[in-house]
């Protein structure tokens, strides 16, 4: 079965949207088989495990629109050596997937198991939780904005983000807004991120990175967190980047079923916008 261009889009959307917690993209096939369905699980290390969803996928002619069908009554279970952590449905969240309770806790070097059922048909994978990122710092405590109604020229300072990366592993960042009342930038229409206070960079395998004004849109208290990524997904992420014309289905990780399983682990620094 080919892939079309559309069909690796919109699974690269998978990938990089679940990552971080958001709503991910959809699998794309000519014919959906009706007991298909796409597992997307990722686990951060001192971090609850929570959003994994598991969804059916569309036909290639499905309206843009259309979102993938939630799989309900899913069985969800990671196992780390002898222990079993059984996932819960999510409350008015169909198709999503939650450990309720304080005794599943993710460290670095973690072996993880998931097993998954879905009306009978069975998938399994595994993770291994990365080192945390090393040597994470900023050039600056703050970024200071520029104004563009100033004259100041092109409104969009930089605060540059480095990190040790001798192993040319792929890292990305996730910067997050923190303060509880937030004021917006003047940019903030520019940057088409009203209201969001959030982004998130492709995977890099360089060892710095900028955070731009033109990504963020309030001032005040960020949190830069640098991940990790693992083995794993780093293959499947390579494996996006083959010519479609020789990629015979969408990069996987999960034995009987579609999807990711994997797991990051990250370290964070602060700044303040001004």
């Amino acid at each position: 079965m080919k892939t079309t261009p559309k069909s690796r889009l919109v699974t690269l959307a998978l990938f990089l949207g679940l990552m971080i917690g958001c709503d991910g993209g959809e699998l794309v096939f000519v014919t959906p088989d009706p007991d298909t369905y796409v597992v997307q699980a990722f686990l951060y290390s001192d971090e609850p495990v929570q959003g994994v969803t598991v969804t059916g996928v569309l036909p290639i002619d499905a309206d843009s629109t259309e979102v993938p069908p939630p799989v309900t009554g899913a069985r969800l279970t990671i196992v780390r050596g002898t222990n079993r952590y059984d996932l819960v449905d999510t409350p008015g969240e169909p198709g999503r997937y939650h450990y309720p309770k304080n005794g599943l806790q993710i460290h670095p070097g973690d072996v993880l198991d998931l097993e998954v059922s879905v009306r009978g048909n069975d998938a399994t994978a595994r993770t291994v939780v990365p080192t945390p990122p090393v040597g994470l710092e900023l050039a600056d405590d703050h970024l200071a904005t520029i104004d563009p109604y100033s004259g100041g020229g092109r409104p969009n300072a930089t605060l540059t983000v480095r990190w040790s990366n001798p192993g040319y592993d792929l890292h990305f960042l996730v910067v997050d807004h923190l303060e509880a009342d937030p004021t917006l930038l003047p940019t903030a229409e520019l940057a088409s991120l009203l209201g969001t206070p959030r982004f998130v960079t492709q995977p890099t395998a360089a060892d710095s990175t900028f955070v731009q004004q033109l990504s963020l849109t309030y001032y005040g208290r960020h949190r830069v967190k640098l991940y990790r990524v693992n083995d794993e997904y780093a293959a499947l992420y390579e494996g996006l980047q083959q010519d479609s014309r020789d990629l015979n289905q969408p990069p996987t990780n999960i034995n009987g079923a579609l999807g990711v399983f994997s797991a990051f682990a990250a370290d964070s620094a602060f700044f303040e916008v001004r």
